[in-house]
């Protein structure tokens, strides 16, 4: 299924997910396999979680749940669905910070699925700034269901 759609990347990512700005972390997505996907997200300096010229903790998690976010729409675009699903960010483990990159960054996001368990996603993700390692950590996603919608 992903092998007929990767050429049609890189893609604005916010058709692949349900976020409005201005709470869009992820710009791009650039490739999307089945098991692995790359993001970009370029820092405007008027990033609503910057402070100091840097984009803070929050917003590094947000453009890595984005991106896992960005994968769960391109696949369920794959799928023929139109519009992205909202889903959940479950838990956030094993996460570490090495810097904060300043605004006007383009950073990359590379995400492993590591796990899909009925459609709870575990993602393995790593930020980077140009070649320095920003963050890593783990990341569980899973969509609402029906009765959990808002």
């Amino acid at each position: 299924m992903f092998e007929e759609a990767v050429t049609g990347l890189p893609a604005d990512a916010r058709r692949f997910i349900p976020q409005k700005p201005p709470f869009v972390f992820v710009t791009s997505l650039e490739e999307c396999s089945e098991k692995h996907a790359v993001t970009f997200f370029d820092v405007s300096p008027d990033c609503i979680l910057s402070a100091g010229n840097v984009l803070r903790e929050g917003g590094l998690v947000e453009f890595m749940a984005q991106s896992c976010a960005a994968y769960a729409g391109y696949r369920d675009f794959l799928a023929g669905k139109t519009e992205p699903e909202i889903g959940v960010l479950g838990a956030l483990s094993a996460t570490e910070f090495y810097f904060l990159p300043e605004t006007g960054s383009r950073l990359t996001c590379n995400i492993e699925v590591i796990g899909d368990f009925d459609g709870m996603l575990l993602f393995y993700a790593k930020v980077f700034s140009g070649d320095r390692l920003v963050c890593e950590g783990r990341l569980t996603t899973s969509g609402l269901h029906e009765n959990m919608k808002i």
